[in-house]
Order: C-alpha cells, then structure tokens, then sequence
C-alpha cells in the first residue's frame, strides 16, 4: 500500500511540475526554440550512466532563458525524486530546519540576533530558557524594531513582518498563534541596499557535503519587490545569478515569471559587480553545513551585513526550486555534478 502511495505521488508530483515548465515555456516573452536532436542526444548521453530517461523540456527552458547549453542542467523532477533524497533525509528536515533553534544547530557562523522564540506555544528567552508571557513582553519593550517570522513549514516570506514599538504581545499571539521567532534586524551592506534599499536582500547559496568537505554549488541573489520588508515576499522580486568563480554577479536579472531583465527599478547596473566579501561568505557557508552532517544539501539564505559579515537568515533542508536557480544562469549542482551523480549511485 506504501509503494502504491508514494507511486501515485511521484506521478501527481511529475505531472505538477511538467504542467509548471510547460506553462513558463508557453508564456515566455522571450522565445523558447525546441532542442535539437544533437541536444537531446547530449543530454541522454551525459545522464545515461546515472538514470535511464531524463525529460529534456526543462533544458529547453534552461537553454534558452541562460544562452548557455548545457547537458548537466537538472530537471526538478530528477532532483526531487532521484538525487535529493539520497541525500537528504526528509523526515529529519522539518525539525532542523525550525528557524527558532537555527542558531543553536549552526554555531560557526552569524545568525539574526534572537530576542524571544515562541515554541509550540511556550516562550523562550535567547538562551532558550522557558520564560512567561509578561517576561517576554518586558524583553521587547527593550528595542524600537524587530523582525517577527513563523518558524516552520513555511516559504515566500510567509508571516515576515517589522514591527515597530509599542509592540503587544496579546496581539503578537492573536495573529501568529505559536511557533515563531523575533529578532533585531539586519542592517545590510551598503553594496547590496543598491538592488533595493526596502528589503533584505540575500544571498541563496547551495552547498553539497562530502565526508568531511563541504562546497558551494550555485548561488543567487534574492532581490525583493519594492516596499516590502521580506525579499521573498511579492510578486515583483527578482533573482540574480552570481558566477561562483568570481563571486560577481550575471548580467541579466529574472523575475518569478521567469522573465529576462537587464535593469532593475532601482536602476542599479549590477551586470559584472562583485557581490561584496563573496568568497569570506562562500567560505563561512562551507564551514556552517559542517554542523549539519546529516544533510548532504544545505540551501543558505544568507544577508551581507554592514560590516560585511555574512548572516544565515535561514537553512532549507527540504525541497530548493531548482528550475528559478538554473534559469539565474548556471546548473544547480555546478560543477560537482558528476561528482554527485558518482556519490549517489546505487543508493535510496
């Protein structure tokens, strides 16, 4: 009866995202030429020795958003059936990705500075002892900002918000129930303010771990919509590729449609611009998936701040998009992709 599940929900799954490309494919404003048979006989030959059928839609769409053809792009349906879950176990991810204890598994690097947590109803201070109600509101009263986030399960900046003093706990509890966390905000570097000055701007930086070496895949720059706090949040946000070799960013920008942007409404000209301390960030990024070792994939968002420090915002160990990642301008597994392939091969 299991395998019967899980088999109806692979198909449902594959239907889903093939329904997604083909829509993006269909409402492209740029045009999407069909592959060649030489394509599609280079991507067959490079997957061949790793799965028996590959589906080549996604490349069609990566081939002509990126300019770049490549046969170790990967489709979401191959990387969340057959490569992601032979590395990461799921029914692990959702306790270690609770954004309320991040800063106590990923000790090697900066987090958000933590004020109260709220966990499965119960406040903690930010050393993670149980504290009443009154008490937390009285930590509160202590700042003129904080940033309130749910803590689990969520996604697209789901319930991030500012708040401004006075802050009322009654209402904090009336509207976000339990689970969550609040936080000092980041004040970001000066650098990354210029793609837009409202939200955080992060870097979503992808990193494999083997054995005891961990590294950084790919990497994007999450730009949010104009007046909002959150990056994730909008539906007028922008992605921006970063070439992990010389840590500058991509000269074309996408947005959630998938559509191609040279210029940002910010004006900023980021085509060529180094992202700042991108290599101090890539090499803090490397030693944080150290303490996460049950987890071969660890998907970062992290924040330069004004010192140009990289902060982990947070950790998702679950299901990445990688389709938004490949069309910034570069595979999703980069040039640890064979490497990867080699790694996982014969296991479930």
């Amino acid at each position: 009866i299991k395998a019967g599940v899980r088999s109806a929900r692979i198909l449902n799954d594959n239907q889903r995202w093939t329904g997604e490309v083909k829509q993006s494919i269909k409402i492209s404003s740029d045009p999407v030429p069909e592959l060649t048979a030489a394509e599609k006989q280079e991507i067959e030959e490079f997957w061949k020795p790793y799965l028996s059928k590959v589906p080549t839609v996604w490349h069609k769409l990566f081939y002509a958003k990126t300019g770049t053809k490549r046969p170790d792009f990967v489709a979401k349906k191959v990387f969340n059936h057959d490569i992601r879950p032979a590395m990461n176990d799921p029914k692990l991810a959702g306790c270690w990705s609770d954004k309320a204890y991040l800063d106590y598994f990923v000790t090697s690097i900066k987090t958000p500075e933590c004020v109260v947590r709220n966990v499965s109803g119960r406040f903690l201070d930010k050393d993670f002892r149980l504290i009443s109600q009154a008490e937390a509101q009285e930590i509160m009263n202590q700042y003129d900002a904080l940033v309130i986030k749910p803590t689990m399960f969520t996604h697209t900046g789901m319930g991030v918000s500012l708040l401004k003093a006075p802050f009322k706990i009654d209402e904090i509890i009336r509207n976000y129930k339990k689970n969550y966390v609040i936080q000092l905000p980041i004040r970001q570097h000066s650098d990354m303010a210029k793609l837009n000055a409202s939200s955080v701007n992060t870097i979503r930086m992808n990193s494999v771990l083997f054995d005891t070496e961990s590294h950084i895949m790919s990497a994007f720059v999450k730009v949010g919509q104009s007046g909002q706090f959150a990056d994730n949040s909008g539906s007028d946000r922008y992605f921006i590729g970063i070439d992990v070799e010389t840590g500058c960013f991509r000269d074309y920008a996408i947005n959630h449609d998938l559509q191609v942007f040279r210029s940002l409404p910010s004006g900023f000209a980021f085509g060529g611009q180094a992202v700042p301390n991108f290599k101090k960030v890539a090499e803090e990024i490397c030693r944080a998936h150290k303490c996460l070792p049950h987890f071969g994939f660890a998907f970062w968002d992290v924040c330069v701040d004004e010192n140009g420090d990289p902060v982990v915002v947070e950790v998702n160990l679950r299901s990445p998009e990688p389709t938004i990642a490949q069309c910034t301008g570069e595979p999703f597994l980069g040039k640890y992709t064979k490497q990867i392939l080699e790694y996982i091969k014969g296991r479930k």
